[in-house]
């Protein structure tokens, strides 16, 4: 065999599992009290991380006026960390 019958015949195998799983229809949703008090954990996650941003910039206000590699850097701090937070809510 080849490699583009190889990645042909892969190809077919995947298309197949995909068709045979099919979602189980008898799932119930989650509790509406525990979704609340999931969300509300996440906005006082979002909440909280914002709170920390604007201290922290804030408190390094005159540093990253002076030094615009470190504004740089902390303006990639903050948008790994908000991927994370952005992250953690999604799931």
């Amino acid at each position: 065999m080849n490699l583009t019958s190889e990645i042909k015949a892969l190809g077919v195998e995947i298309a197949e599992q995909a068709r045979q799983r099919t979602k189980p229809q008898d799932e119930a949703p989650p509790p509406t009290e525990e979704v609340s008090c999931v969300s509300e954990a996440r906005s006082q996650l979002h909440d909280a991380f914002l709170k920390a941003v604007n201290e922290t910039l804030d408190e390094f206000a005159d540093d990253l006026n002076r030094h615009p590699r470190l504004t740089a850097l902390a303006a990639l701090g903050i948008g790994l960390a908000a991927g994370v937070v952005i992250g953690y809510q999604a799931r």
